[in-house]
């Protein structure tokens, strides 16, 4: 029995619905490459403290622009070098195919990852057949439009169960544990009420257009947004399905094309998924101070209230980059020192010294998104900063620690070189991290 055979059988056993997206077959509408350039350097079989989780790949969607790439090196990359460990699995690039910028950044990354202890896959996406995809949201550019398109095909890539979707600006905070992904079999969820702002209600139009339900909340809140593979083929064909239409990319043009509307695949994938898939996540959903009642009634979710159990506080592992202020560096100084109190790393005088003002501090930013914009618990699940919402943190850095002292994570800060020096390709200089 071949290594995949095995991995697919151990699939089934592990939840339901493996088999169907391991060995779904493309759908015809759309020709798509898989290039992966090279083959993982650790096996997860013989020894990973994540050995129990089926495989996930970190995905990134982007292209090499310079705006992207310097978050993608300066923030996603160094934090993610510190903070995801190669036990949880790859770190998945969906790049596109016609771009000769592309493959020249793959194939500068590809020479360090070994260095950098992760393995990296690359994907090339062709351009879609009909090009009015790129211009079918009159407010986005090209590029933006076919990234947002790109949201509904991923799945058609990555072919690991899990989808841990980030974007390029996403910094992470933390070690991730197995408890940051799942609650037993389910995968965590977390979401906010933000209707507040005048976004979120283009986002609710364009979702209800496309699977003809409202947005319960909003989930681009967090990263990395965990979804299961299939999620996204069933949402796929359940938008061809409502909108009777035969291709993901005359969905697109459809919805996309019409009043200048703002649109978010994560948000409308895990509306999906609340309607129809709800038992296979656990919803974190913050209502803030809104009745439970009126949430679910001012929200149109018949039938799918939103219970008690779908509101209890998760603490997140990352920041949104671009929308959190942050100019000295205090959150990546202090998030490293609570990541390295009270482990066996010897730490040199210098981060001693750093960490000295932060020994008393509580990672409170643990349950913060953005600060440009209100998305954090500080004031809802933690106000005060209550016993309950303290003892999480307590709790993630006494799994934390565990992980450490097993060498699960080494919180190597020799890393930051490596991604630097790979950086320096595209003229890159990433301000300090610490």
């Amino acid at each position: 029995m071949t290594k995949f055979k095995i991995f697919a059988a151990i699939a089934i056993l592990g939840t339901a619905g493996y088999l169907f997206y391991i060995y779904s077959t493309k759908s015809g509408k759309t020709v798509l490459v898989h290039h992966p350039v090279s083959q993982p350097t650790t096996s997860r079989k013989t020894v990973s403290h994540f050995k129990e989780v089926p495989d996930i790949t970190l995905t990134v969607r982007m292209s090499s622009v310079a705006k992207l790439l310097k978050y993608f090196y300066c923030t996603m990359m160094r934090s993610g070098t510190l903070y995801w460990s190669s036990q949880l699995g790859n770190l998945g690039l969906i790049l596109d195919k016609e771009s000769k910028d592309d493959h020249k950044f793959a194939e500068n990354l590809q020479k360090y990852q070994k260095k950098l202890g992760i393995n990296i896959s690359f994907f090339y996406e062709p351009l879609p057949k009909d090009k009015r995809v790129l211009t079918a949201a009159k407010s986005q550019p090209r590029g933006y439009n076919r990234q947002l398109y790109s949201s509904f095909i991923m799945d058609e890539f990555i072919s690991t169960p899990i989808v841990a979707w980030i974007d390029t600006d996403g910094k992470f905070t933390t070690p991730v544990t197995r408890d940051n992904i799942f609650n037993g079999n389910k995968l965590r969820v977390k979401g906010m009420d933000t209707f507040q702002y005048t976004w979120l209600g283009s986002w609710s139009r364009y979702t209800e257009r496309m699977i003809g339900k409202h947005m319960p909340s909003d989930f681009m809140t967090y990263f990395p947004v965990y979804i299961w593979r299939d999620t996204i083929t069933n949402c796929r064909n359940y938008i061809l399905k409502h909108l009777n239409v035969s291709t993901i990319e005359e969905a697109y043009i459809r919805v996309a094309s019409t009043d200048y509307i703002h649109m978010s695949p994560v948000n409308t994938i895990m509306t999906y998924a609340f309607y129809f898939e709800k038992e296979r996540y656990d919803w974190h959903i913050d209502i803030r101070d809104v009745d439970l009642h009126n949430y679910s009634k001012l929200h149109k979710i018949p039938n799918h209230e939103l219970t008690s159990t779908d509101m209890s506080p998760d603490l997140h592992v990352t920041l949104h980059e671009k929308y959190y202020k942050d100019d000295k560096n205090i959150i990546n100084r202090q998030a490293y020192c609570a990541a390295v109190n009270n482990t066996v790393l010897n730490m040199t005088q210098d981060i001693q010294k750093m960490c000295e003002p932060f020994k008393t501090n509580e990672m409170w930013v643990l349950f913060e998104f953005c600060n440009k914009v209100k998305q954090e618990h500080l004031t809802t699940w933690c106000k005060n900063k209550n016993k309950h919402c303290s003892s999480m943190i307590k709790e993630h850095y006494d799994k934390t620690r565990l992980l450490v002292n097993e060498g699960v994570y080494k919180l190597d800060l020799k890393k930051f070189k490596v991604v630097e020096e790979a950086a320096n390709f595209h003229k890159i200089k990433c301000p300090p991290f610490l």
